[in-house]
């Protein structure tokens, strides 16, 4: 993970602030050190907090936020890829998937049952400097969270088996294929660590590791590294959320005060990067459009230089006001230029990254880049200060929308600085401080006139078997030798000594009541209709106006496919007064956004703003959307990037599944046998005449719903929308989409996919429109314990039991259309025969002896208490108030989904099996290697395998 501001622009300093409470450390004979304390100040940018320090070393940080029946625990183990050894890559993430698989009072697969059955959300990420682990439930389950966190690290090793570790060990190497070596310039950043960072640094192999060193690793090192780093006193626990701060403290001194205390862990120490020449590598993948990177190093998290460092990348190419947006995008030699700072503990990496049109050489890209780069200092003024500062505004503000952002940043804070005392507010004053001197300061110690690495990605020529010209993963350390550490040896497993019956899982308490949101209805005088709700934990208001259409009103014949998506695309540009650089200077001055899109069956208009500045954002959008430019350039730009969009689609699995799948279950004379994109040919042909047609035609109030989420109430925030009154209301008919019938038979599909080493599968059948009370939504639950969570069968199947896959999952997608019920996985090409016959195997076995009665109960208990989990940030607010408009839902139709959950029996589950799992009438389409697996497939009594072409 990144740091959590990175890409949040800074907030004006406030006056009123309240300074925390720092405690002295006491004796540790006397129980929990209280370190600090901060009372919450939310106008002022203050989180509120409490932080322990216990006697084994772990610290508690504590936030109180009874806004929502929700409480947010997450455990940060301060190790990472940065602590590992050479020949030992890929460790810490290894052992995050490890720390899944039971413990001693915990059984295998447990802890993700347990958490959902509890209503809650869970996970855990690793990254080169620390290792997390979260969970997110109704606060009535906080003593379960904090048993099973403290189960693991005290009781792990109770657990590991070598059969767990092979498993895992699988699973992390589908991994490594499926989100790296098989995703388009997936092997990027690899190689730019290799070559940015000297010999032996941390930072410079891959997080995942290097597969031949996990092939090499056993047991024995996974306890080791157990053992050397998962004491409590390398951790920071953290619960934010409706909590009793006393009870919290209780808690964790039973379940996390006995475990013994670990090794030491000290910070580490590196020589600050300087690169002696530039480097240069090259990677051959893939693709269709050229990507090159150039990374200069820079400082690490939190040093002085950051700040400044992190706002001269966003005027550097931050949008379409910088000058390396300008020499690239504007100028159309690519498709997309932008610059970042990542920062970590030790370093960070100042990236330029291009993503240029196929006409451009790699020579021509280093030219381009180093024109900006000498041409920069004109460009640091302060009026481009001003604009990022304000644009880090709204970013910042985000951490206060929920108890995860705001336990996480807490986490960060203390893991990067110690017991130093820090808040959002100190955070913001980092960024305010900011000079224009800072800007040019750091300009020329870090990026002008120094060496930096190069990463170019060129596509791959053709080959005659897979991937036999791509670039692979390689170990530039496989051939050293590996001696074993001093910090691993003499190591030995304490597991705690209690005073209680560990065994015995917390009873919850009662669940409190979740508050559905309030809100307000209005219908505008032109057929608008407006949905609201107040949300006063930020300031900032959200406005998403939704309109029916889409890619829908696309015939092929009077309007081309793709025409939407391009009105929307030209609508995200200049008007008939401003240019697209103006309005965006705008936008940024205000720390706003507007931003046009559109799918499959409509287009959005997403408005989001510091409410202090509502008023002049709104006055933009009157703009964009009342007085497009339509100038032709701006057409011809957006044109372009659509149509180089759409060639390298071939690269992606994922969107050559989504089209494959559409296409064999609605055909071409269906908009949903169609991609939203539209195909070369058919965006080719549309014309500026065509897009102002589609906008004057389907643009209209009487397709349209407006959801608006503000920490200003109903009565100062209507009177703002006064102005969409003038909208002129046009009549849209949109078209209606018949479901096709079943197939005769199950059959399989096949896209032959150049390079794949892996194969996308996709099951499944065309299925009636979405129903929130009806079928539709009964058909979800059913297939809960069949695909719908981690715990459900498919995926249990796949990936836990076979290894064949990172994750299989299957769903009911429909919307006011028709959908589908698919199933799919992305799974090792030698395997894929296989993993179709276990799909239909669990599909069968469901339809023919049903759902068990744990599995119903753990259906029910999962939904029913994730309510609490439905209406916290202002997305989820606005996406509840969506439903309700889009479908004409009743205000308490998650009460009537309840009640409905609450009456399904086994006997009704098991009926829709058989009814919604029709496994003799389905499609099975893969995207894949043909010549590996059509013999295969053939063999499984499906009939011939039918190629299908896009």
């Amino acid at each position: 993970m990144l740091h959590p501001n990175k890409w949040m622009p800074a907030l004006l300093l406030l006056t009123a602030i309240i300074a925390p409470i720092h405690i002295q450390a006491q004796d540790a004979a006397s129980g929990p050190q209280l370190i600090e304390k901060a009372a919450a100040n939310p106008s002022s940018f203050v989180i509120g907090y409490e932080k322990w320090r216990y006697p084994n070393g772990l610290t508690l940080i504590i936030h109180e936020d009874h806004s929502d029946p929700l409480v947010h625990v997450e455990v940060t183990y301060h190790v990472g890829s940065n602590r590992e050894s050479l020949g030992k890559s890929g460790f810490a993430h290894f052992f995050e998937h490890m720390m899944f698989q039971g413990s001693r009072n915990v059984g295998d697969e447990q802890h993700f049952k347990i958490v959902s059955e509890s209503g809650g959300t869970m996970n855990g990420t690793t990254n080169r400097d620390r290792t997390n682990y979260f969970e997110t439930v109704p606060s009535n389950q906080l003593e379960t969270m904090l048993w099973l966190e403290a189960d693991r690290m005290g009781f792990l090793l109770d657990s590991v088996t070598q059969k767990k570790f092979e498993n895992q060990r699988a699973t992390v190497k589908n991994e490594k294929s499926q989100n790296q070596e098989n995703q388009p310039y997936g092997m990027v950043y690899e190689v730019l660590c290799q070559n940015l960072y000297p010999y032996a640094h941390p930072y410079s192999w891959p997080t995942i590791g290097y597969v031949d060193d996990l092939d090499r690793a056993d047991v024995n090192d996974l306890r080791n590294f157990f053992m050397r780093w998962y004491g409590p006193n390398n951790a920071i626990l953290t619960v934010a959320g409706d909590v009793d701060p006393e009870e919290v403290k209780t808690m964790v001194a039973k379940y996390f005060g006995p475990i013994p205390k670990g090794p030491d862990v000290y910070p580490m120490k590196t020589d600050p990067v300087i690169l002696p020449v530039d480097k240069y590598a090259n990677i051959q993948d893939d693709v269709y459009l050229p990507f090159t990177i150039m990374a200069f190093p820079g400082p690490k998290n939190y040093h002085k230089d950051e700040p400044a460092m992190d706002l001269l990348s966003q005027i550097m190419g931050g949008g379409n006001n910088s000058i390396v947006y300008r020499k690239f995008v504007k100028s159309e030699k690519a498709i997309q230029a932008v610059v970042g700072n990542f920062s970590g503990e030790l370093a960070s990496e100042f990236a330029i990254q291009v993503v240029a049109y196929p006409n451009l050489t790699f020579n021509e890209i280093e030219s381009l880049i180093r024109e900006c780069i000498n041409e920069f200092e004109a460009e640091i003024t302060d009026d481009a200060l001003s604009r990022v500062k304000a644009n880090t505004v709204s970013g910042l503000v985000d951490v206060m929308g929920s108890v995860s952002s705001k336990a996480s940043n807490l986490t960060q804070w203390q893991m990067l600085l110690g017991d130093r005392p820090f808040n959002l507010n100190k955070e913001i004053e980092r960024y305010e401080k900011v000079t224009r001197e800072d800007l040019i300061r750091v300009f020329n110690k870090y990026i002008k006139g120094r060496q930096a690495t190069f990463v170019n990605v060129a596509p791959a020529p053709p080959a005659v078997e897979k991937d036999e010209t791509k670039s692979k993963s390689v170990n530039p350390y496989a051939n050293v030798e590996h001696k074993e550490e001093d910090q691993y040896k003499d190591l030995s497993y304490n597991p705690p000594k209690d005073n209680f019956d560990r065994s015995k899982r917390p009873a919850s308490g009662a669940a409190k009541p979740v508050t559905v949101p309030s809100f307000y209805n209005e219908d505008l005088i032109n057929g608008l209709r407006v949905i609201g709700t107040q949300f006063t934990e930020m300031p900032k208001t959200a406005i998403l106006i939704n309109m029916d259409g889409g890619h829908l009103l696309e015939d092929g014949k009077k309007f081309r496919d793709g025409t939407a998506m391009l009105t929307a695309s030209i609508l995200n540009e200049g008007t008939a007064v401003h240019t697209t650089e103006q309005i965006s200077a705008e936008l940024d001055k205000l720390g706003a956004s507007i931003n046009f899109s559109s799918s499959e069956d409509g287009t959005s208009i997403f408005v989001e703003t510091p409410t202090k500045n509502l008023d002049a954002t709104l006055k933009l959008l009157d703009e964009k959307l009342f007085q497009p430019g339509f100038k032709e350039d701006d057409f011809k730009r957006s044109k372009k990037q659509a149509l180089e969009s759409i060639r390298n689609q071939k690269s992606n699995m994922s969107t050559l599944s989504q089209k494959a799948f559409m296409k064999v279950l609605y055909g071409d004379d269906s908009p949903l046998g169609r991609f939203f994109t539209g195909t070369y040919d058919d965006v080719d042909k549309i014309s500026l005449d065509d897009v102002r047609e589609y906008y004057n035609l389907y643009y209209s109030p009487s397709v349209a719903r407006l959801v608006v989420v503000s920490d200003l109430p109903q009565k100062d925030v209507l009177p703002k929308l006064e102005f969409l009154k003038k909208w002129e209301r046009k009549e849209v008919q949109i078209p209606q989409v018949q479901k096709p019938q079943l197939p005769e038979g199950t059959e399989i599909y096949v896209l032959h996919k150049d390079y794949a080493t892996a194969s996308q599968i996709s099951i499944g059948y065309p299925i009636d429109p979405y129903d929130a009370l009806g079928e539709h939504y009964k058909k979800t639950i059913m297939n809960f314990a069949l695909g719908g969570a981690f715990n459900s069968r498919v995926n249990l199947n796949l990936r836990e039991d076979k290894g064949y896959t990172y994750g299989a999952r299957s769903n009911f997608q429909a919307g006011k259309e028709p959908g589908v019920f698919m199933a799919g996985a992305s799974v090792k090409t030698d395997v894929t025969d296989e993993s179709v016959v276990e799909f239909m195997k669990e599909f069968k076995k469901y339809r023919e002896s049903g759902i068990t009665d744990e599995e119903l109960e753990f259906t029910k208990n999962s939904l029913l208490q994730s309510d609490a989990r439905r209406y916290e940030t202002l997305y989820q607010k606005a996406r509840f108030l969506s439903n309700i408009l889009e479908y004409k839902l009743p205000a308490d139709y998650t009460s009537q989904q309840a009640q409905i959950l609450k009456g399904m029996t086994k006997d009704e589950i098991n009926k829709l099996a058989k009814e919604h799992l029709p496994v003799d009438h389905m499609v099975i389409v893969i995207v894949g290697n043909k010549n590996r697996i059509k013999k295969d497939l053939e063999a499984l009594g499906y009939g011939k395998v039918k190629e299908i072409k896009l």
